[in-house]
């Protein structure tokens, strides 16, 4: 599954925040598609979450309020596990995760299965 797969379009995407939260084992991704034109918000949620490893680009970052160009997502399927690795112009953010949630602005949250 890649980003096209998310439905959201054509356009690019920003990630604007990351939250991580070790008591709920969750990764919350808050993003910004098309941020030049449509401006649609949108949250990425991952839970339960384990195995989480950062690979920072720009040694400036601060996961809680970034501008990173969301250069590609990939969440796969091994066996049993379910794994993501979030790649963006500023980090790269891989993780094992049980549950993805999708949440835009138009919609209530959907669970993405694949």
């Amino acid at each position: 599954m890649d980003y096209q797969a998310l439905g959201l379009g054509d356009a690019s995407s920003v990630i604007t925040a990351v939250m991580i939260t070790e008591e709920e084992q969750m990764i919350m991704v808050s993003c910004l598609y098309d941020p030049q034109h449509a401006q649609m918000p949108y949250q990425l949620s991952f839970k339960p979450c384990e195995e989480i490893a950062w690979d920072i680009f720009d040694e400036d970052l601060t996961p809680q309020h970034v501008e990173a160009e969301l250069v590609g997502i990939s969440l796969e399927k091994q066996g049993l596990q379910k794994r993501a690795v979030l790649t963006t112009d500023m980090f790269e953010l891989s993780f094992a995760y049980g549950q993805f949630l999708l949440k835009t602005g138009a919609s209530t949250s959907q669970t993405i299965h694949h």
